[in-house]
């Protein structure tokens, strides 16, 4: 049965190589993978599901300026989290570039925040997500 306290309840901090960004408020990371419907024949339905691409994104968002710029060196993306039992959780993602960024502000919900896009550079293996390009530890 699973342990409520093994959930991450606190964003402690988000690093890309050396960079930190500054009060790290939120982040979210997608691998989609794209795949193609082979049916067999005289078949309606897919026989098969091939996979023919994947990519892996991220976003985080800060309160402390500055973002990066865009197409800085690949490094490893790593945000740590705090549990509620007062370990932690580490989330590497491997071989990210930073894709822009974004400024908003509202008068009625401050503070601004930033946003820092990233996306994966680099070959991706047809084995384990998780073992090739995203580690949790």
């Amino acid at each position: 049965m699973a342990d409520a306290c093994d959930s991450e309840v606190l964003l402690a901090t988000i690093k890309h190589g050396v960079f930190s960004y500054g009060v790290a408020t939120a982040v979210s990371y997608e691998l989609s993978v794209q795949d193609v419907v082979v049916r067999g024949e005289g078949k309606v339905g897919p026989s098969c599901r091939a996979i023919v691409g994947k990519d892996l994104t991220a976003v985080c968002t800060f309160l402390v300026q500055p973002p990066q710029e865009s197409g800085v060196a690949v490094a490893d993306l790593v945000i740590t989290c705090t549990l509620g039992n007062g370990n932690t959780r580490t989330h590497t993602l491997a071989n990210m570039t930073t894709r822009g960024f974004a400024y908003e502000m509202n008068r009625e919900s401050p503070p601004a925040m930033y946003r820092q896009s990233f996306v994966h550079v680099g070959d991706m293996d047809s084995g384990s997500d998780l073992a090739t390009n995203v580690t949790i530890a």
